[in-house]
């Protein structure tokens, strides 16, 4: 066990989780919205601060693990829904929930430019204000060629699945 949480810190995409949920500077008060949750680990971390948080993500068999984790847990203030970028409410009208943070780990990266962009405007008439999003993903600030000898360490594959943005594409 301790091996595996020994791995598991040397991981690029769990390192860059940590420092998105710190962040957060989530408090007592939040509802965090954690688009892109997977089997709910942040999500799940930020239920022991928060007041209530929403986990969404478009893979039900993902889904069907946090749950799991969370039931084990114990934690009673945590909602997984299935749900994309395109259409976070899918299942569930996160209007209702007055979210004050958006958390995104490892996941904006799987849809193409014109959809973040759409995503992140979706994502913005959902969070009450004043509020925060954080994003932690692959983001390009020079030419992704010249650091190749870098992609299986953050999980990328080179563009053939994996569409992450430059910087100045998002601040745009």
């Amino acid at each position: 066990m301790m091996k595996c949480i020994e791995e598991n810190q040397k991981n690029v995409p769990y390192l860059v989780g940590q420092v998105a949920l710190k962040e957060l500077e989530l408090n007592n008060n939040d509802i965090l919205l954690d688009l892109g949750t997977g089997t709910g680990d942040k999500a799940i971390s930020a239920a022991h601060i928060c007041k209530c948080v929403i986990g969404i993500d478009i893979n039900k068999k993902s889904l069907k693990k946090a749950r799991k984790k969370a039931q084990q847990e114990k934690i009673d203030n945590l909602i997984f829904a299935y749900g994309s970028f395109e259409d976070p409410s899918a299942t569930l009208n996160l209007f209702l929930y007055r979210i004050t943070k958006i958390l995104m780990v490892y996941s904006l990266h799987h849809i193409t430019d014109q959809k973040k962009k759409e995503s992140l405007a979706c994502l913005s008439k959902l969070l009450c204000r004043p509020g925060r999003i954080v994003i932690g993903d692959i983001i390009f600030f020079d030419d992704p060629d010249k650091h190749r000898d870098k992609f299986d360490e953050v999980n990328y594959d080179g563009g053939d699945t994996d569409f992450p943005a430059s910087v100045e594409y998002l601040v745009a």
